[in-house]
C-alpha cells in the first residue's frame, strides 16, 4: 500500500504545485492590499450584506478570517471535490481502476492509499499558503494595527484544511456510492454550495436555525477573535470526524461496488441476472 501511496502522490505533484501557487493569490493580494484599503474597509464594516455571506472586516483580524478562513476554503475544496470524485468513479470511467483492483491489494487499501494521497496532497497545498500568507504578513506588520503576529496567520489559514479534508472524502465516497462521477461532483458541488450559503442564513434567520448543525461551514469560525485565539476544537473535531466517517463510508462503498456496471447500489445486485 505504501508504494501505491507514494505513486499516488506523484501523480499528483503537478497539481500540488499548480493548486498551492494558485491559491497563493488570496494572500499576496488580500492580505497584502490591506494596508491600503484598511480605512475603507472598517467603513464597511457593518453593512448587511458582508454579514449575510459571513464576512467582517472591522479589523486586520476580521479581515484574515473573512477572507482565508470564510472564502479560501471554499476554493480549496474545488481540489478535494475534482480530486475525490477523479479518484474512484472518473479512474473507472478512464479504464484504469479495473487494473488497480488486478494489483495483489485488498480493495480497502486501495482506497486508503488513494484517500491518504488526498488529504496529504490537499495539506501540502495549505502548507504553501499558509507560508506565503506569513510571509506577506511580515512585510506588512509595520504599516497596520495589529495584535497578531506571523504564528497567529499560519495557524489561523492551516485551521481551514480540515474543512477540506471532510468536502474530500465526501467526494469519495460519493465516487463509490454513485454510478458515475458527474452525478458524484454535481452532488458535492450542490453540498459544498448549500453548506456555505446555509450556514449564514441560519445564522441570521431562526427558520433555518434548527438546520445549522447540518452545513459544513457552520463549523469554520471566520471572527477576528477566531483567527486570534484559535478555531473551538469541538468544531475541529466534528469536521474531522465527519471526514473519517465518509471515509469509512468510502471503503464499504467501494468494497460491494461493480467495476464498469455504471449502475446505482440498489440495481447492482440485479446486473447478473
Amino acid at each position: 500500500m505504501f508504494r501505491l501511496l507514494v505513486q499516488e502522490l506523484k501523480f499528483r505533484r503537478n497539481t500540488i504545485l499548480g493548486w498551492g501557487l494558485g491559491l497563493c493569490f488570496f494572500p499576496l493580494t488580500y492580505i497584502g492590499i490591506y494596508p491600503s484599503v484598511a480605512d475603507e474597509m472598517a467603513a464597511f464594516a457593518d453593512l448587511e450584506i458582508y454579514a449575510a455571506m459571513g464576512m467582517s472586516l472591522g479589523t486586520f483580524a476580521d479581515w484574515v478570517g473573512s477572507i482565508m478562513i470564510v472564502l479560501l476554503p471554499l476554493i480549496a475544496a474545488i481540489y478535494s471535490i475534482s480530486n475525490g470524485t477523479g479518484t474512484l468513479a472518473g479512474e473507472e470511467e478512464d479504464g484504469r481502476l479495473e487494473m488497480l483492483v488486478t494489483l495483489p491489494l485488498p480493495r480497502w487499501q486501495i482506497v486508503t492509499a488513494k484517500a491518504l494521497a488526498l488529504a496529504i496532497s490537499s495539506a501540502i497545498i495549505y502548507l504553501i499558503v499558509s507560508a506565503v500568507s506569513w510571509i506577506v504578513f511580515l512585510v506588512i506588520e509595520s504599516q497596520i494595527e495589529t495584535v497578531m503576529v506571523g504564528k497567529d496567520i499560519f495557524t489561523a489559514v492551516m485551521a481551514g484544511w480540515p474543512f477540506v479534508f471532510a468536502m474530500g472524502m465526501i467526494a469519495m465516497f460519493l465516487a463509490a456510492f454513485c454510478s458515475s462521477r458527474r452525478f458524484a461532483s454535481m452532488i458535492s458541488t450542490a453540498i459544498l454550495v448549500v453548506g456555505y450559503f446555509g450556514s449564514n442564513l441560519a445564522a441570521s434567520t431562526k427558520v433555518l436555525e434548527p438546520f445549522e448543525p447540518f452545513f459544513l461551514n457552520t463549523y469554520l469560525d471566520g471572527t477576528g477573535k477566531a483567527i486570534l485565539e484559535g478555531q473551538s476544537t469541538e468544531d475541529t473535531l466534528v469536521l474531522l470526524g465527519v471526514g473519517l466517517v465518509f471515509f469509512i463510508l468510502a471503503l464499504i462503498f467501494f468494497q460491494i461496488r461493480k467495476l464498469t456496471v455504471g449502475v446505482w447500489p440498489w440495481q447492482r445486485g440485479k446486473v447478473e441476472a
